[in-house]
């Protein structure tokens, strides 16, 4: 943390991953918060061939604000949806059940791809998921909130956001003569398959966020 004319706001990059390493251990590479340098590393949404890419629209940038301490108050970390593209991209981001998502980040005329992901909820919902990776939460939350969440905040980069809206292939299901309600499809599930197994093809590993189930690979 460092003074500011307001108050106190964290640090960020490799002194904010120092600091967070004094108070937990970031024994593997899912603890750890990526950065600028490892986006670099990353390929880029140019380089990416697979046609599916196509069918993803950008929606907003997401960008991280740090946490703060005014007074006696503190304020979590937190990512917002900022700069919408239009009415109905924001639309698509508050209603929208059942969509895949591309988060890229912009350097120098580039973006690299950072994580392939989906959501049967919103993905207004999902970044309040994503916003649980609070370094207040950090005993509770899941490894992959942590990460997504810590390490926008120790780059302070804005990243852009693309969906792929799937809401418009509900199903239902028929038991014993009584059709359910309408759920998202699994639309988006296959879409986030088989956009990261091309992924994979092309560049023989996954997205920088894709962080393995298993933390010790």
């Amino acid at each position: 943390m460092h003074l500011c004319k307001w108050g106190v706001v964290s640090k960020r990059e490799a002194a904010y991953i120092k600091a967070l390493g004094v108070l937990y251990a970031l024994k593997n590479q899912n603890d750890q918060p990526f950065t600028i340098h490892e986006i670099q590393q990353q390929p880029t949404l140019q380089e990416f061939s697979f046609t599916g890419k196509n069918d993803f629209i950008y929606i907003c940038q997401l960008k991280a604000e740090p946490m703060t301490i005014i007074g006696n108050r503190r304020t979590n970390e937190k990512i917002k949806a900022i700069n919408f593209t239009s009415d109905e991209a924001q639309r698509i981001f508050n209603q929208s059940s059942g969509v895949a998502y591309l988060i890229t980040c912009p350097l120098e005329d580039k973006e690299h791809i950072i994580k392939i992901g989906q959501t049967r909820k919103t993905f207004k919902e999902r970044l309040g998921s994503y916003n649980c990776g609070t370094v207040y939460n950090w005993r509770t939350a899941s490894t992959t909130n942590i990460k997504i969440t810590q390490s926008m905040v120790a780059t302070r980069l804005p990243f852009k956001l693309y969906l792929c809206d799937c809401s418009d292939d509900p199903y239902t299901i028929v038991w014993h003569g009584v059709e359910s309600a309408p759920f998202p499809s699994p639309k988006s599930l296959a879409i986030e398959d088989i956009m990261v197994k091309k992924f994979i093809e092309q560049f023989n590993h996954k997205p920088l966020a894709n962080i393995q189930v298993d933390a010790n690979n």
